[in-house]
């Protein structure tokens, strides 16, 4: 951009001087602040929901003692339970409640690993509001084997089911299948939101277009009106010039 003006401290008459547009910056903020907020809600968006301890113990089974991968989460038992049910049919698997516990039968429990598991799972849960923490018991058995004539002197082959690759691979994915579900859960609890916002503002939109209607039909109706009391008032007038004077 070219501007006219004096050279200071010259003294000579105006000339051009070239004076290069400075950038308009006022937007960039605010798109720096939108990048900024997007990536916060995608590193929370990929937080996994990961236990806050995991040992090895037994759950209760029909009257036995299972060996079990034990996990505590702080995380509700519903919606623990809801995840869990999720991750089995991501999957592949059906879980369904048997006696006690949640049973899916033949399930691989990696797509990389083509060894198959019956799995057998439990959740309860305690407290309330933001302190509810969860336990998960995790029950791992091969295909078909009826876990309820193992030997409990002997839990080493239920222990080594509990360690194998597959198993572990499982266990270590956990937290993010639980996050996922989470994530998910939320996403389809703000929809919600917005589709009962969307209908709220339709039944506005309409019954603004309603009232609006009504009002134009209000104005029309008083424009008659007041014609009709202009020429009342003109033909009583009128009318009451005819009066003799008495």
């Amino acid at each position: 951009m070219y501007r006219t003006g004096t050279i200071p401290g010259r003294g000579l008459p105006d000339v051009s001087v070239f004076c290069p547009k400075q950038p308009d910056v006022t937007h960039v903020k605010p798109l720096l602040l939108l990048l900024l907020t997007l990536a916060a809600a995608a590193l929370h968006a990929q937080t996994p929901i990961d236990p806050v301890r995991r040992f090895d113990g037994t759950a209760d089974y029909q009257k036995t003692k299972q060996p079990a991968r034990i996990f505590e989460f702080r995380y509700p038992e519903k919606d623990l339970g809801d995840a869990m049910a999720s991750i089995v049919r991501k999957l592949g698997g059906e879980a369904r409640y048997y006696k006690g516990m949640y049973q899916c039968r033949q399930l691989r429990l990696s797509a990389d690993e083509g060894r198959y598991y019956d799995l057998y799972y439990k959740v309860e849960g305690s407290g309330k509001g933001a302190s509810q923490t969860s336990t998960l018991s995790v029950v791992l058995a091969e295909p078909g084997e009826d876990i309820l004539l193992r030997d409990p002197s002997s839990p080493e082959v239920a222990r080594a089911t509990l360690e194998s690759k597959p198993a572990r691979a499982f266990f270590d994915s956990l937290g993010a299948g639980i996050g996922a579900y989470d994530l998910d859960r939320r996403i389809a609890e703000q929809e919600e939101v917005v589709k009962k916002a969307e209908r709220r503002q339709t039944d506005l939109e309409r019954k603004r277009q309603r009232l609006e209607a009504e009002l134009a039909e209000n104005r029309a109706e008083l424009d008659r009106v007041r014609g009709d009391l202009e020429r009342a008032r003109a033909v009583l007038g009128q009318t009451m010039s005819l009066r003799r004077p008495q």
